[in-house]
């Protein structure tokens, strides 16, 4: 069972919490990387490409979550918590720890990030979202997309 939850908690913060129902990771992710676009555009993404992937950073440090559609409707995935920031080259790729996995349908998934963008939106006005999001503009276009 796949579950993420995803709170924007201040400027510049969220608290993103990953699920596999024996296990939760509770990640504080930064500003430093638009992550809410990436996970809104992997889920329009994994209806067609095989594999995908969505960034975390936290300061320092980051999580990656790699999802891999292994079949025409499961997604196996993989949460790697690395060190320091491996998108910016400042650790080796295979230096990381396996924090999280399992597997979960593309419909699971995608109506987990449904959830996760209804919910900002149901906290926060577009505008409200990038006052406290500094860097980036809520994914309104992704959005759509999704449906």
């Amino acid at each position: 069972m796949f579950s993420i939850e995803y709170k924007i908690t201040g400027a510049g913060w969220a608290t993103v919490k990953i699920s596999n129902n024996e296990k939760t990771v509770t990640m504080d992710v930064s500003y430093l990387y638009d992550s809410l676009k990436e996970l809104t555009q992997s889920a329009i993404d994994i209806k067609t490409k095989q594999m995908r992937k969505v960034l975390f950073m936290e300061e320092p440090g980051e999580f990656l979550l790699l999802l891999n559609r292994s079949d025409t409707n499961i997604i196996d995935y993989e949460l790697r918590w690395y060190e320091d920031w491996n998108e910016w080259n400042l650790v080796d790729e295979d230096n990381f720890k396996l924090v999280l996995k399992g597997e979960t349908t593309i419909a699971k998934y995608i109506n987990q990030v449904r959830n996760v963008l209804k919910g900002i939106l149901n906290e926060l006005t577009p505008e409200e979202y990038k006052e406290k999001w500094i860097n980036h503009e809520f994914p309104m276009e992704e959005c759509k997309l999704l449906g």
